[in-house]
């Protein structure tokens, strides 16, 4: 009786762990997202900094038109909590440089909680199965 209850412990563990990590992949996924639209974005930052003329402009969808920078000193940046404030060029970059330092630490440690959540069930999942097949024997 002790294993029984022993053995659906171990399964809703594994359970747990397994929609957290389910959850935490899909986390995973959109800050990943947004670091690569960051690294985007100080691209395009370049590119304004570079250009003479015309310079292409995302619209959306995989869509772009060619138009001309008015000001290239003058950039308007989210700040956090939805306010949009107008910084120079470099202290937008240094903005978006820091928030893609933030992310990339993130990631990091969601990389590091995701090899852990792997290796527990990793190693729940033969356990399980073998007190399953005990059970099954005996």
């Amino acid at each position: 009786m002790a294993e029984r209850k022993e053995l659906q412990e171990k399964i809703l563990t594994y359970r747990i762990l397994e929609n957290r990590l389910e959850d935490l992949l899909k986390q995973r996924e959109m800050v990943i997202s947004k670091l690569i639209e960051i690294q985007n974005t100080l691209g395009s930052m370049d590119e304004i900094e570079k250009s003479k003329e015309e310079i292409l402009f995302p619209i959306g969808a995989e869509a772009y038109t060619f138009g001309k920078v008015i000001d290239k000193n003058r950039i308007m940046v989210d700040v956090g909590a939805n306010v949009i404030l107008e910084k120079t060029l470099k202290e937008g970059k240094q903005i978006l440089e820091k928030r893609k330092i933030e992310i990339e630490n993130g990631l990091g440690e969601m990389q590091k909680e995701v090899a852990e959540m792997s290796a527990a069930l990793e190693q729940l999942g033969p356990e399980i199965q073998n007190m399953n097949e005990e059970a099954e024997a005996g």
